[in-house]
């Protein structure tokens, strides 16, 4: 008898018909779930197709949110071992993943993407562990949400929910969730997210090479000047960086350099107040003058945080390139321009292809070397009801298509940890993966770090992740640094006007004075992965490697308790080197070393194994 891994139990269509758009739930056959197995992964794709007689007359349609329901049931010997948490990743804000850690299945919070346990099972005598991945996938005009089943007696019953964001629609198409199981927690996350390659529009992160442009230390403007940016306060900060012998290689740009009007973009060019002799000429000072080798601007994925204004100057005559919104909000548009002539062009293209294009263009041309695209996962929002996420495909092409052509592929993509942006970037390499770095809260350095360190674990698979900028003179400063490096992202600061301290980036330098980058993306230890390093005994414990060699970071969390972490030799020696202090300490073959941390103490260690 064949034991079975996972199984669909029920497939549930959910409706609205009417003028009123009246709910209901209607059943449906098994075959509108597929599940495919191979080796020891598992697929389950959707077919489903509501029932339309005569397309003119009222007919059921799904429900633009949790549109279809796939129930599925896991053995016994499949669920976590008594005591044992999950861990969970889900939305919880419109922009953001987080993890959490629950005790069954039935308490796993709704918008999870992916969910990492363990299991203990007797085999002749002995005990084995084995570790299981469930990853929620967003293909074609869908995306798939995991949830638990409050319901559920048994325990073993998860709820996989497709949604498609638009009204009328009568049929669901596309890969829903990914299921492994194995002793290598890392690598079957990495099978998960193998097998869409071939099926989807996002590629692997091999294919996504990190910008050169962001290999050297950053500044951005966010945190010193905000929306009050202008040339002459970027001026007197970089002034300040040369007198400190700070070695400065890419300024961003942020939020307030650009045209506007009533919160919406009036145009391509900058602030005439902020930069009265234009972007170009502040990127040709710092570069010229301040020795910046790469200049960066902050773009927002709607155009501004209201949209783009139509009827500005620089816009009337290119109305083709937007639509607008039933909110009323115009934005780039993912219809097609078709049979629209510009000085006897034809645009037989999409009009959001277009706008970045020639945004891209005009930034280019001034000299601006990469961007950061902001508050994209809004877009789902904005177009609720009215687009697919489908649509947003497009969308995210035309950004990638115009970042590749005129930035070497130099994109940061923030404010767009939502599914259905992540799985539909073709090109971008970078995506910040936690909510803003906020350096006037000191109590939120426990929930910057588990956001960025555990979405690490999923994002790492298909980019490379930004941590966010942080203040080198702060309580945290150096905890933040460490992080920082510890990402295998960018590396850049905030610090305002007079608040930097050269001290805290000295570590990261080598002797010739360029700064160190790891060779991977920074993901929690496996000790971290199902405590939670908040409430615990257990910090948080962070790995990559440096020059082919383990580094691994540990940082206290708690404010409650005194945790501690294990290192541990196994069957071979170890040699466990402190990174700031140099000193070392011998373990043992099959011995432990362990590490005593308060609530902001760290400690940052190489491991030489023998």
């Amino acid at each position: 008898m064949t034991r079975r891994l996972l199984e669909i139990t029920s497939v549930t269509a959910h409706t609205e018909c009417g003028p009123t758009g009246e709910r209901s739930d209607m059943p449906l056959p098994l075959g509108a779930a597929e599940l495919h197995k191979t080796r020891n992964l598992i697929e389950i794709s959707v077919h489903a197709q509501l029932p339309v007689e005569n397309p003119i007359l009222e007919h059921a349609t799904f429900q633009p949110g949790c549109s279809l329901t796939v129930s599925c049931a896991l053995p016994r010997y499949s669920r976590p071992a008594q005591g044992t948490p999950i861990l969970c990743l889900y939305q919880h804000k419109e922009w953001w993943m987080r993890p959490t850690w629950v005790s069954c299945f039935a308490d796993v919070p709704e918008r999870t993407q992916m969910l990492v346990w363990k299991t203990r099972r007797a085999y002749r005598g002995q005990i084995r562990e084995q570790w299981h991945v469930l990853l929620a996938v967003s293909d074609g005009d869908c995306r798939a949400d995991i949830r638990g089943c409050a319901a559920d007696a048994a325990g073993g019953t998860l709820a996989v929910d497709s949604s498609t964001n638009r009204v009328g629609q009568t049929n669901l198409d596309g890969l829903a969730l990914l299921y492994a199981r194995g002793s290598d927690p890392y690598a079957l996350i990495e099978q998960c997210v193998t097998a869409t390659w071939w099926r989807l529009p996002v590629g692997p992160k091999s294919l996504r090479r990190f910008p050169e442009a962001l290999r050297g230390f950053g500044w951005c403007t966010w945190d010193s000047l905000g929306q009050n940016v202008s040339e002459s306060g970027i001026l007197a900060k970089m002034d300040e960086f040369k007198a400190k012998q700070v070695p400065v290689s890419w300024v961003l740009i942020d939020d307030g350099w650009s045209q506007t009007r009533n919160n919406k973009l009036t145009g391509f060019g900058t602030d005439p107040t902020r930069f009265p002799q234009g972007l170009a000429h502040t990127i040709d000072v710092l570069k010229q003058d301040y020795g910046v080798h790469y200049v960066g601007v902050w773009q927002a994925f709607q155009g501004y945080w209201g949209g783009v204004d139509p009827d500005s100057d620089a816009f009337k005559e290119r109305r083709y390139m937007f639509e607008t919104l039933p909110g009323g909000m115009t934005v780039p548009s993912a219809q097609p321009a078709w049979d629209v002539f510009v000085d006897g062009e034809c645009l037989a293209e999409f009009g959001c292809e277009r706008f970045w294009w020639r945004w891209g263009e005009e930034l280019a041309n001034a000299g601006v070397d990469f961007v950061k695209v902001d508050s994209q996962s809004t877009m789902s929002v904005l177009t609720r009801g009215a687009q697919s996420y489908g649509t947003l495909l497009m969308r995210h092409r035309a950004v990638d298509l115009a970042a590749s052509v005129f930035f070497h592929n130099a994109l940061i993509n923030c404010m767009g940890m939502a599914p259905e942006d992540y799985w539909r970037r073709p090109y971008s390499p970078i995506t910040r993966t936690s909510d803003d770095f906020f350096p006037r809260i000191p109590e939120s350095l426990p929930e910057h770090a588990i956001e960025n360190a555990y979405c690490s674990l999923l994002m790492g698979c298909l980019y490379h992740c930004d941590w966010d900028m942080f203040w080198t003179r702060h309580p945290d400063a150096r905890v933040h640094a460490w992080l920082r490096w510890f990402s295998g992202g960018p590396i850049y600061c905030s610090d305002a006007l007079g608040e930097t301290d050269p001290e805290t980036l000295k570590p990261f330098f080598d002797e010739d004075g360029v700064l160190t980058h790891p060779d991977g993306v920074g993901v929690p230890v496996i000790d971290s992965l199902l405590a939670d390093p908040v409430h615990s005994t257990v910090p948080l414990g962070v790995r990559n490697t440096f020059r082919g060699e383990e580094v691994v970071m540990f940082i206290g969390l708690n404010a409650d308790a005194r945790q501690t972490a294990h290192i541990h030799a196994d069957e071979a020696a170890c040699t466990v080197q402190n990174l700031e202090t140099g000193a070392c300490t011998q373990i043992g073959a099959g011995e432990s070393f362990a590490i005593e941390l308060r609530y902001g103490e760290y400690a940052v260690l190489a491991l030489a194994r023998a």
